[in-house]
C-alpha cells in the first residue's frame, strides 16, 4: 500500500513539474477579453512572465493607476480531473484568479523555423490567447 501511494505521489509530482515547465517563461498576449470585451489595447504591456521561482510579472490595464497596481504575483500550475490550471495570486484584480489552460500545444514558427508554445487561459471573466518562443 505504501509503495502504491509513493508511486502515485511521484507520478503527480512529475506531471505537475512537466506542466510548470511548459508554462514557465515569457508569454505574449495575442488576444485578451475581459467580460467578453476585447481589452488587448487596454494593456500597458501585452505580455507576462511566469518565472521558475513561481513569481510572475503581469500587465496592468490603462484605467488602473500604474503607480498603485501590483504587477507581480505568485503562480502555480496543477492538473485536476484531466484539466490543466494556472493559479495566479496577486493584488492585481484582473489576474488574481484561477485559469483553465486549454489548447496548450507546440507549433512550428514559420518565420524563424523554430517552435512556439501556444495556449488559451480562461477564467470567469478573463480569456487570453498566448504565445511564447521555445528552444527545441
Amino acid at each position: 500500500m505504501k509503495n502504491a501511494a509513493l508511486l502515485f505521489l511521484a507520478t503527480a509530482l512529475v506531471a505537475c513539474n512537466s506542466l510548470e515547465n511548459k508554462l514557465e517563461g515569457g508569454w505574449v498576449v495575442d488576444q485578451a477579453y475581459y467580460h467578453d470585451e476585447p481589452v488587448l489595447w487596454d494593456l500597458y504591456s501585452n505580455g507576462f512572465d511566469l518565472r521558475s521561482d513561481h513569481s510572475c510579472h503581469l500587465p496592468i490595464y490603462n484605467w488602473d493607476d500604474r503607480n498603485t497596481v501590483k504587477q507581480t504575483g505568485i503562480w502555480t500550475a496543477f492538473e485536476e480531473k484531466g484539466k490543466m490550471y494556472l493559479r495566479i495570486k496577486t493584488e492585481n484584480r484582473i489576474f488574481n484568479r484561477e485559469f483553465e489552460v486549454t489548447n496548450l500545444r507546440k507549433v512550428q514558427d514559420t518565420v524563424s523555423f523554430g517552435y512556439l508554445m501556444k495556449m488559451t487561459i480562461q477564467a470567469d471573466s478573463l480569456k487570453m490567447d498566448c504565445t511564447k518562443a521555445i528552444n527545441e
